[in-house]
This record gives structure tokens, C-alpha cells and sequence, in this order.
């Protein structure tokens, strides 16, 4: 039998799964092994990896012996399993390797779960969702380069993964690369170090398809830049494709001018916070995956009062599923209020700290909230506005553009309010520390 054989490895593993349908509940079988794949395997020996801590520690706990003996079945071989999560899992053995050497991106972090398909998009992410399914379809033929923005735990980095699973499965011998910024600037300071910056350069200029994730890090680094900038021009001048995300658009980010330029001269598309609608759908679909029963009341619940980001509610789901599990019981509202109070008080946190500053602005210098937020130049109420725009800015993690739709302005002019501050900040004594009185109060 040629287990190096992705098909033939994938028939016997279906066979196994459905032997496992009948160990283990409908419930069970989602949560344990529908997530779960093979990483190695030859006539003595199967690496399964699964996303799940708990999960690898619980078939290794109850189903190890049943796995064991149906690989055994289908083999027709003493077969011995072994099951790990992504925190441990076992060093690619040689063969599964070199298949793999070109495919840097799953060396590195390894997901088959970041797909396409489960991708749930909205009014908040379509256009980086449709724009990266394009690409993947067609690479360097509508947007080069593709630069997605958004703030952390929104789905830019599983968006990447998309892109090279999709290509993966279409396209096997493209060479893809995928890296952070902050890894390709250690990378290209060691190869100054090590005197390899020929090696370096062939790596990153010779690739189908390059995918940078967190563009920021190169901020302020002038000669990373300058090897970035001549990077990706090699590879537009190749018609080769490239993918850039961040944490902001590129004329925010600390960047040399043309690199600027190279940055913004095919799509820039923004990923904002979901709405409610859409964190009701993501809360659906993660606990679907997930194998968890959650009745429609917790997931509305849930949706209205968690509303940071999706690595958020991904936690949210894992720890009621795991004490789910361990309680053995049903998840419902009281256990979800209960055992997601931190999650809940850090959302309650960041609303009530947006609403402190308005109430503090506007008692202060007594200025109703519809006038401050409205258009009105009138220089009291500018003065006001400036420093609520610059107490927003600083003490909390919101966007600049998110203060700006709270203003009715653009990002520009909610810098511009930011840099008055700071410039008469540096210039009057009396000002800086009306300013700082106000941050100590609105910290305490």
C-alpha cells in the first residue's frame, strides 16, 4: 500500500472517521476529530494534529485504543497513533518534508482550518474577503498588491491563510511565502550579519506569491524598508503577487515614501469590528465548528456584549465548551454570564471608559455631546473637542477612523485635532498640564 500517497492516506483516514461516528456522540465526533488531520503516516505509525488542546488530551484519554485498532483494520498492520495539538505537535518526518519544503507558509503555522469556507463575512470584511477569494483564484491579475488593514483579531491573518490554502489546492506547485514583518527583518538583518543578503534576496524575489502579515513592524526601519520596497518591486515587475496586511492603511504607517506609493498602488481594503448581525453569525459558525450546543438566547447574548474581536469569541466558545465538557452539563445563560465574567467585563470596560470621556469632556467644559460630535467651529467647542479626540485616541484602543465616524470626520482631521494638542502641549505649560490632570482623572 503507498502511504506517501495523500489520496490513499485521506480513504483510509474516511474509513477511520466513520468507524469513530459510532464511538462517540454526533456532538463529540465535531468537537474531537472533524477538525483533526494526518501529518504522517507509514505502515507502524499515524500523526494526527488537531487545533484543540483539550481535544488532543481527550482522544488520547478515551479513543486512543479505538483509533489505534481501526487504522490497524483499514492497514492491515499493527498501527500505533499518535494525537497532538498544535502546542506539541511531532517533528514532520523527513519524507512529508521535503513534499512540503517550498510550502513555507505551512511550515511555519500550519492551519487547514483558515479557509474560505469558514470565513463568515459581513458589511465589515467583504471587500478584504471577496478581494482575497480573487486573488486566490486569479494571483497577480486585479489587485497587486492586496493590502487588507484592520485591528488585531479580525480575521486578516486567517484571510492570508485562505489564500494559500486555496492556492495550495489549486495550484500545488506554486512557491508561496508567507512571513511577518517582524521575521523578515530579523531574516534580513542576519543575512548582513552572516553576510548572506544574496541567499536572502533569492528567497523572497523568487517566490509566486508573497504574503507579509503585520506590514507595521518595519516602521522607522529605514534599510528594511528600503530591502522591502526593491522586494516587492522585483516580484510587480515579475508579475508575481503580494499580500500585505496591518494594523492600519499605509499612509499612517511610518513608511518611505515610495514604498508608501508601492503600497497603495493596487487595493487597500479595511476590516472593521463585526456589528452585532455579524458577531451573531460568527458566534453560530465557531460553535458549529466547534461542536458546541449553544441555544440561540447565549448566542445573542453573547453577540451583544462581546464585541472586541473574533480571537475573543473564539475564547469565549472554547472555555464554555470546556466547562460544558467538564461539568457535564448544558450550556445556558447563567453558566455563559457566569464563566465568561471577564470577557464581559472587559467589553463593559472599554464602552464605559468611551462614555466616561464624554461625560467628563462635556461637564467640564460644559458642552452637550450632540454639540461636541456635531460640526460646529465655535473655538470653546473645538478646544473641547480637541481633547476628547486626543483622550479617545490615548486611552483607549480605538481606531482613528473609529473616532472619526464618532465625529463625523475623516482620519486626517482627527489627527490634525491630536497633533494641535500635542503641539500646544510642547508650547504652553499651563495646557500640557490641563491635559495630563484630565488623562490621571479619566485613568483613575
Amino acid at each position: 500500500m503507498d502511504y506517501t500517497s495523500a489520496e490513499t492516506r485521506q480513504r483510509i483516514y474516511n474509513s477511520v472517521l466513520e468507524e469513530m461516528k459510532t464511538k462517540c456522540s454526533e456532538a463529540s465526533f465535531n468537537w474531537l476529530f472533524k477538525n483533526t488531520v494526518i501529518t504522517y503516516m507509514d505502515p507502524t505509525q499515524v500523526d494526527l494534529l488537531t487545533p484543540d488542546m483539550v481535544a488532543a488530551s481527550t482522544i488520547n484519554k478515551r479513543y486512543l485504543t479505538d483509533l489505534e485498532e481501526a487504522f490497524s483494520k483499514y492497514t492491515f498492520t499493527d498501527v500505533r497513533v499518535t494525537v497532538t495539538s498544535k502546542m506539541g505537535a511531532p517533528k514532520e518526518k523527513k519524507e512529508e518534508k521535503e513534499d512540503d519544503s517550498k510550502y513555507t507558509a505551512y511550515k511555519l503555522r500550519y492551519n487547514p482550518n483558515f479557509t474560505f469556507e469558514n470565513f463568515v463575512i459581513g458589511s465589515s470584511n467583504q471587500v478584504a474577503a471577496k478581494a482575497s477569494f480573487a486573488i486566490a483564484e486569479h494571483p497577480a491579475e486585479l489587485y497587486n498588491p492586496l493590502f487588507i488593514y484592520g485591528p488585531p483579531g479580525l480575521g486578516k491573518t486567517h484571510l492570508l491563510f485562505a489564500i494559500v490554502n486555496h492556492l495550495r489546492d489549486n495550484n500545488p506547485h506554486a512557491d508561496i511565502l508567507y512571513k511577518t514583518g517582524e521575521e523578515f527583518t530579523q531574516e534580513m538583518v542576519d543575512s548582513l550579519v552572516q553576510k548572506s543578503n544574496v541567499a536572502f534576496r533569492e528567497k523572497y524575489r523568487s517566490v509566486d506569491v508573497l504574503l507579509i502579515d503585520d506590514i507595521q513592524f518595519i516602521e522607522g526601519k529605514d534599510k528594511t524598508q528600503e530591502e522591502f520596497f526593491h522586494t516587492i518591486d522585483t516580484l510587480f515587475q515579475q508579475q508575481k503577487q503580494v499580500i500585505i496586511t496591518s494594523d492600519r492603511p499605509p499612509k499612517e504607517i511610518n513608511l518611505e515614501d515610495r514604498l508608501k506609493s508601492r503600497c497603495e498602488m493596487g487595493l487597500i481594503a479595511d476590516i472593521k469590528p463585526p456589528d452585532t448581525e455579524l458577531r451573531t453569525a460568527i458566534f453560530k459558525k465557531k460553535s458549529v465548528d466547534m461542536g458546541v450546543d449553544i441555544p440561540d438566547n447565549v448566542l445573542t447574548f453573547l453577540a451583544e456584549n462581546i464585541k472586541t474581536n473574533i480571537r475573543q469569541i473564539e475564547g469565549a466558545i472554547k472555555k464554555l465548551k470546556a466547562h460544558s465538557f467538564i461539568e457535564d452539563r448544558q450550556i445556558t445563560l447563567d453558566m455563559a454570564v457566569s464563566v465568561l465574567s471577564e470577557y464581559l467585563k472587559t467589553a463593559q470596560t472599554q464602552d464605559n471608559k468611551v462614555q466616561n470621556i464624554f461625560d467628563y469632556i462635556c461637564k467640564k467644559y460644559s458642552v452637550k455631546k450632540e454639540v461636541l460630535t456635531s460640526g460646529k467651529r465655535n473655538a470653546d467647542i473645538v478646544y473641547a473637542r480637541n481633547l476628547c479626540i486626543y483622550a479617545l485616541r490615548t486611552l483607549t484602543d480605538m481606531s482613528l477612523k473609529k473616532i472619526g465616524s464618532m465625529f463625523g470626520k475623516d482620519h486626517t482631521t482627527i489627527i490634525n485635532s491630536i497633533s494641535n494638542v500635542e503641539n500646544k502641549m510642547k508650547n504652553e505649560p499651563a495646557y500640557e498640564r490641563e491635559v495630563n490632570l484630565m488623562l490621571k482623572e479619566l485613568g483613575e
